[in-house]
């Protein structure tokens, strides 16, 4: 039996994990955006179709400008306007795809997908708001690094993430 191992050591690691940590500063220092719902929506409305575009026109500034422009967020929720914002759950997507991503996180998705629209709406229904960041790092191909990084040094925060410590 013929055992062939390799190991590489990506040279500059500590400058990959900097950049890793000023990333996700960016994350827990400047403000999220507070996503914007219709104000009844904390009762069981039913989310139809006439509510989905209520809440992406609400949105329509934001969203608009999210194609091409992020690949990294975190998603927040807040029990009021005077509290913090807590970190729930970080994601990467590729920038073109960011737009779909957050619309499934936040507004609509589809069953199959492993958004977390059910927890956004349990956190609404309970009263608290929501609040996203974004980011855009190149290479795009980087984002799945930084993804694993800020969910492994932040999964006690983290609890809609699956591999969460809260879990």
């Amino acid at each position: 039996m013929i055992k062939v191992y390799r190991n590489f050591v990506y040279p500059e690691e500590e400058r990959l994990i900097e950049f890793a940590k000023d990333i996700e500063q960016q994350f827990f220092t400047v403000a999220p955006y507070h996503f914007k719902y219709p104000d009844d929506i904390k009762n069981d409305i039913i989310w139809d179709k006439e509510l989905i575009s209520e809440i992406k026109e609400l949105n329509k500034p934001f969203l608009s400008g999210l194609t091409q422009n992020a690949n990294l967020y975190m998603i927040y929720t807040r029990v009021s306007e005077s509290s913090e914002w807590k970190p729930k759950y970080f994601g990467q997507r590729k920038s073109q795809g960011i737009y779909g991503r957050i619309i499934a996180h936040l507004v609509t998705k589809n069953e199959a997908t492993g958004a977390k629209l059910g927890k956004v709406k349990e956190a609404l229904r309970k009263g608290e708001e929501i609040g996203i960041n974004l980011v855009k790092i190149t290479p795009e191909e980087l984002r799945l690094y930084i993804e694993g990084y800020i969910i492994k040094q932040n999964s006690n925060l983290l609890d809609w993430n699956n591999h969460s410590k809260n879990r």
